[in-house]
């Protein structure tokens, strides 16, 4: 156990760097974890009879991303570094003030430049639970209703001449209150606190626990991370684009050099969604095959827009 001890105690670069923040944002009215703050000394140090992962300030933070509370009210939050002059800026503001965003997006709770750097802010948001992240989709009908609320999302976000370019299930999110009461640790998604781990419980509301997606449903699932995102002023303006997006090795027309519309790489990236389903997932989903073929076929020209693929989804 000793050699996990220096991984404990010491922060890693990129925390260090939020360490360095640390105060400011307690001044904006974020609280970091305990493990962040002036003169932090690890728990495990003084216990070190026991397993360093134990105690909760054991758990690191990732280098862009940080959970966090806010003290005005003791909401859980996310905090997130991005360039302040980005796309991803200037669509989180934009779906933050848009009618009914709340039902695909999430919304931007605070903007805060950086004090010593005006090239990066920090973006504030709810925080969620990652798609992925167990307890996992396991019926047809929670994969029903995770696709319908994908394209619906989707046709909102083309609506607004928005393409997100890097839709995948890493980059959604849902709303996980009532499928875990009681909460769960940012960064160590399986414990209430970063150390008691979640059971399979409905009854004993005083035991950290967690219930199917089923149990709890509806769930309500969000949109994130426009980093490679583009917005257009109308859909007269819209333009095709260059360069990579997300899963852009499995996309045909996605080219640094050669024009491509990134609405269909959208389309394009719900049918590959659709279609990790239909070959590793789950039997009864045959009857989305159509619907699969329609948003993955190879010339975009004829790959389905996100209305129509709404409407054939609903038929």
């Amino acid at each position: 156990m000793a050699p996990l001890i220096p991984l404990c105690t010491a922060l890693t670069e990129h925390e260090q760097l939020w360490a360095s923040y640390q105060p400011f944002l307690e001044e904006q009215g974020y609280m970091l974890r305990p493990r962040y703050k002036p003169g932090w000394v690890a728990a495990c140090l003084s216990n070190k009879e026991q397993d360093p992962f134990c105690f909760e300030d054991s758990v690191p933070g990732s280098p862009r991303v940080l959970d966090a509370k806010c003290m005005s009210d003791g909401a859980d939050v996310v905090v997130k570094v991005v360039p302040t002059s980005s796309m991803e800026v200037c669509i989180a503001m934009f779906l933050t003030n848009c009618p009914d965003a709340e039902k695909h997006s999430l919304p931007c709770l605070d903007l805060i430049p950086m004090p010593d750097n005006p090239h990066d802010s920090f973006m504030v948001f709810p925080r969620m639970r990652s798609c992925t992240c167990f307890p996992y989709i396991n019926t047809v009908q929670e994969f029903i209703e995770f696709l319908q609320q994908m394209l619906e999302g989707l046709v909102f976000l083309h609506d607004n001449n928005i393409a997100h370019r890097a839709i995948s299930q890493n980059h959604m999110v849902l709303n996980a209150s009532r499928m875990i009461p009681g909460g769960f640790h940012f960064a160590k998604p399986r414990t209430s606190d970063g150390v008691t781990y979640l059971l399979h419980r409905t009854g004993n509301q005083s035991v950290p626990h967690w219930k199917t997606r089923t149990e709890a449903g509806p769930m309500q699932y969000y949109f994130i991370d426009f980093g490679l995102s583009v917005q257009f002023p109308s859909r007269d303006a819209r333009k095709l684009v260059t360069g990579v997006c997300g899963q852009h090795d499995l996309i045909p027309e996605v080219s640094d050099t050669v024009p491509y519309d990134p609405f269909k790489v959208d389309v394009w990236s719900i049918g590959g969604i659709i279609v990790d389903y239909l070959e590793v997932r789950y039997a009864g989903l045959d009857y989305l095959v159509p619907l699969a073929r329609k948003l993955r076929h190879r010339d975009p020209t004829r790959r389905l827009d996100a209305q129509d693929a709404l409407k054939l989804f609903q038929r």
